[in-house]
């Protein structure tokens, strides 16, 4: 499957218009210890308590990072949680499986006051200490890793230091996943009992991302294999793309990027392959916009001269509302190739002069 019959699919998904590939190329070119469960997480509403009434004031537990925040060994050591709780079994969960600290101050979870955007970054930040932490101990690549959670998600929107549980949970999804997640009321604040419950499942799928991708992740060989064979799994690749087995075609990329980290026609195709996962179903594929563009980052980063690659995440930043971002790649995608089909009719779209 070329690159240009990649982005037909795209166009017809977006209306967008003809999309010209370059022949040129398409050439080639010791932590809290983990214990696993006995069976794969699987996501599954939770029963959740009413929220915060709107007219209660909004109170704000202290300011703290993840470097200082407070680290508890047990559930048992939290004082004002019970096993009744709703969000007993998350708290245990997040603090006995995976050591993650913020979750308390001066051990106590405060379940009914509002999440701060401190507090959602600190909790945040360990998480994700912690899954790199087991990414490594299974034989993952930081390479890999900084795939799998990409930091380029946007943080949660606040007014007056306060977080939706909207917000929280769509950057939520974008970093660790699921798809599925999704908050019982989006337009209250996120208070951080209930938080706990979501960023639970939140944890818990990514540490099946790991699972899932570090028998890929292996140390690739001392010795760089052949032109002909990167050639080969670049089609072998692209084939699966034709198929529409993104996923698949993304892990046969991932190959070609661990063996030649520099290869640029491997991140524009896993770059696209996350694009066309995504246009398949935004609402449930969300991170997958980060993802694709993530790629296009790494593709221009490396010296790409292809206006493609500018196009392309010139896409990506529209939809995720960046309209001036867009702009900017979409021209200069054009000074690159000022015949650019695609990019013209972008820019004509948004009512910008080339």
């Amino acid at each position: 499957m070329s690159l240009k019959s990649s982005v037909n699919q795209l166009s017809a998904l977006l209306a967008a218009a003809i999309f010209v590939f370059s022949a040129a190329t398409a050439a080639i070119g010791q932590g809290p210890v983990y214990r696993p469960s006995a069976t794969p997480p699987v996501y599954t509403p939770k029963a959740t308590p009413s929220p915060t009434p709107s007219s209660a004031p909004a109170m704000k537990p202290p300011v703290y990072t993840w470097a200082a925040a407070e680290t508890l060994t047990s559930v048992s050591q939290v004082t004002d949680v019970k096993p009744t709780d709703f969000w007993y079994k998350d708290l245990q969960t997040l603090i006995e499986k995976y050591g993650i600290a913020g979750l308390t101050e001066g051990k106590k979870l405060m379940p009914n006051r509002n999440l701060t955007p401190s507090a959602y970054r600190t909790m945040r930040q360990s998480a994700i200490v912690q899954l790199r932490q087991v990414a490594s101990r299974m034989g993952m690549l930081n390479s890999r890793f900084d795939e799998l959670f990409p930091a380029n998600c946007p943080d949660p929107k606040a007014v007056a230091d306060v977080m939706t549980s909207g917000e929280v949970v769509n950057s939520l999804k974008c970093i660790f996943g699921p798809s599925k997640l999704k908050a019982i009321y989006p337009d209250e604040p996120m208070t951080r009992g209930y938080f706990v419950q979501v960023f639970d499942d939140a944890v818990e799928n990514g540490m099946s991302k790991i699972s899932t991708n570090s028998s890929q992740s292996s140390v690739p060989p001392a010795s760089k294999p052949s032109p002909a064979t990167i050639k080969q799994l670049i089609d072998r690749g692209q084939l699966l793309m034709s198929e529409k087995k993104y996923d698949e075609a993304i892990r046969t990329f991932n190959q070609v990027i661990d063996y030649d980290p520099n290869n640029i026609e491997a991140y524009r195709m896993r770059g696209v392959s996350a694009l066309l996962i995504y246009e398949q179903n935004p609402p449930m594929q969300g991170s997958k916009l980060y993802t694709a563009q993530f790629n296009f980052d790494l593709a221009i980063g490396r010296g790409s001269t292809n206006p493609d690659d500018f196009y392309m995440r010139g896409m990506t930043f529209e939809r995720q509302g960046e309209k001036d971002k867009a702009i900017r790649d979409y021209r200069s995608a054009l000074k690159l190739n000022p015949n650019h089909q695609g990019a013209k009719d972008a820019l004509k779209k948004l009512g910008v002069n080339q």
